[in-house]
């Protein structure tokens, strides 16, 4: 048990840094001006990088912090199951409660994703930053594994249930 709570504590560290990180990322791209990275485009879409200031820039900022955003909601989640393995609760409620909530926001990397490349054309175009197109981009790395995390989940909680029932029979 000792070992599981010094590599969670270990493992939280980890995790603060990498919350930390996501808005630093975020930050590098503006300041570095790599705002296709940013947004996740297309290649070959032009940029107007003068047209980048303003409302525009807000929307820009906002457009490329979505997926960072849920990374970061993940993160969150992970933390919050990190701490429970260090108090020394492993198999509860709380728990699987947690990894269904890991399972979900990671499978809504993905969807944020996606949401994200359909509505970039559309406002960039509405703030003359682009000319207009629209992109569609099927993503589901993270869904799968998010998916087979949420399976995991009711999985550990139809085994802690029975380790509950079988506690009761004497």
């Amino acid at each position: 048990m000792e070992k599981l709570i010094i590599t969670s504590r270990r493992l939280q560290i980890a995790v603060i840094v990498l919350i930390i990180l996501m808005p630093c990322a975020v930050v590098l791209n503006v300041v570095s001006g790599a705002w296709a990275e940013l947004l996740d485009m297309p290649q070959g879409i032009p940029l107007d990088e003068t047209q980048i200031s303003g409302m525009g820039l807000l929307a820009v900022l906002l457009l490329g912090a979505i997926k960072p955003a849920v990374y970061m909601i993940a993160f969150f989640f992970l933390y919050k199951l990190l701490s429970l393995y260090c108090k020394g609760a492993i198999f509860t409620t709380e728990n699987v409660a947690a990894i269904r909530k890991i399972g979900w926001a990671v499978a809504l990397i993905d969807i944020a994703g996606m949401v994200q490349i359909v509505i970039t054309g559309p406002i960039l175009t509405f703030y003359a930053i682009s000319s207009g197109y629209i992109a569609v981009r099927l993503e589901v790395g993270y869904l799968i594994i998010g998916l087979f995390i949420v399976l995991i989940a009711y999985v550990m909680e139809m085994g802690r249930e029975l380790k509950e029932k079988d506690s009761l029979v004497i």
